[in-house]
């Protein structure tokens, strides 16, 4: 019995020492800078026609996992990329190009060339960075259009637009003013009216004598009278009716709006990008070109930028541009920073909102006010400007 007992206890020690064997030997060849593995190729055979096992030896940086960028969303061309329609998976590091995004925030920013679909690896020639070379040089004006925003042609002129400061891909506040008019609420029409008084006089009434030694017939006249722009009618203090009209015409009421975050889609007239052109040869600067006399080197000046402007916006504010171009609304453009997007709280202005912000106190009317002698402005003109120094007129 107790024999059995120390063979059994020999069997386990020789047991570990082989797993022990094993492990060390599994664990050098792992080390390794090759890991063979054998498998049968079929195009070596010996004589009997048995097929001969060839190694196949892979490298370790072939089994390596990388991550790359994926859409999990389909967006549209133009769209600007962010981390929600982004996400990573793992790959083999030998199917993976150079061309191909691995991180998610050398994605975001950028702007998609063509529709990009859900579960569409997203390499480098299908995103852009700047979004007026897509514009420019892919799918025209429409690619810088946001999603929900239509676009529309507005005129403009050095001052408005910035000094020609704007560019596609820009974004900008329109800023416009209507002025508001008084109506007549019958007629619709601008105030003040228009009245006209007819008023009748008879005269030849009575004895005209003469042969006929009847009564003589009255005759009526009618005399018109228009009083434009009509006023009204006071009584004055004397007891005496009289006509205070107006001195000039209606002073209307200008009211400035703005609308925020506009996309700067075009500037000037639609060109297409032209094919590019051949190389040029570079004059050898040893060999100079005679410039015949007299003939002088002419500059052709640059034109200024077409007077129109395409911008996007919702439909909605879209709409109301429109309306306030169509009603002669004098209209400016406001350049925002870069990436700046916010919605800013603005109040309309009108002459209420000057008077509240500024504190600014109508001062009460007065029947009297401060002047100079007479014609002593006049004098202080003639000292500053010498007599033969006024331009003569036309003729003289």
């Amino acid at each position: 019995m107790r024999g059995r007992r120390t063979l059994a206890l020999v069997f386990v020690l020789v047991a570990l020492a082989l797993l022990s064997v094993l492990i060390i030997v599994y664990l050098s060849q792992g080390g390794d800078t090759e890991t063979v593995e054998p498998t049968p190729a079929t195009e070596a055979v010996d004589a009997s026609g048995t097929p001969i096992p060839v190694v196949v030896t892979v490298a370790p940086e072939q089994l390596q996992l990388v991550e790359v960028v994926i859409s999990i969303q389909t967006v549209p061309r133009g769209w600007q990329m962010t981390e929600a329609e982004l996400a990573t998976e793992t790959r083999l590091a030998s199917e993976v190009d150079t061309n191909i995004y691995t991180r998610v925030e050398d994605v975001v920013g950028l702007f998609a060339r063509t529709d990009i679909f859900q579960g569409q690896t997203l390499t480098r020639d299908v995103l852009v960075a700047d979004p007026r070379v897509l514009g420019r040089e892919e799918y025209g004006p429409s690619s810088l259009i946001p999603p929900g925003f239509e676009a529309m042609a507005i005129p403009m002129d050095r001052l408005s637009s910035v000094a020609y400061g704007l560019a596609p891909g820009d974004t900008i506040d329109v800023m416009f003013t209507l002025v508001f008019a008084e109506l007549d609420e019958e007629f619709q029409t601008l105030l003040p009216n228009a009245a006209a008084f007819i008023l009748y006089s008879t005269t030849g009434e009575g004895d005209t004598g003469g042969d006929t030694g009847g009564e003589g017939e009255a005759e009526t006249q009618r005399t018109v009278f228009i009083i434009d722009p009509y006023g009204r009618f006071e009584a004055l203090s004397n007891g005496d009716l009289a006509h205070v009209g107006p001195s000039g015409s209606q002073q209307p009421v200008p009211v400035s709006f703005i609308i925020q975050n506009a996309k700067v889609v075009q500037v000037g007239e639609w060109k297409p990008p032209q094919p590019p052109a051949p190389p040029t040869v570079t004059p050898d600067p040893a060999v100079a070109t005679p410039t015949p006399e007299g003939l002088e080197a002419t500059v052709t000046p640059t034109p200024e930028p077409n007077l129109a402007l395409v911008i996007a916006l919702p439909p909605q504010q879209l709409l109301l541009l429109k309306y306030a171009l169509e009603h002669n609304a004098n209209v400016d453009y406001a350049l925002r920073g870069i990436n700046d997007g916010q919605l800013y709280q603005v109040t309309n202005v009108e002459l209420g909102y000057l008077l509240e912000r500024f504190n600014i106190e109508v001062p009460p009317n007065f029947n009297y006010t401060v002047v100079g002698p007479e014609g002593a402005l006049l004098d202080v003109l003639e000292e500053l400007v010498p007599a033969e120094a006024t331009p003569s007129a036309p003729g003289e």
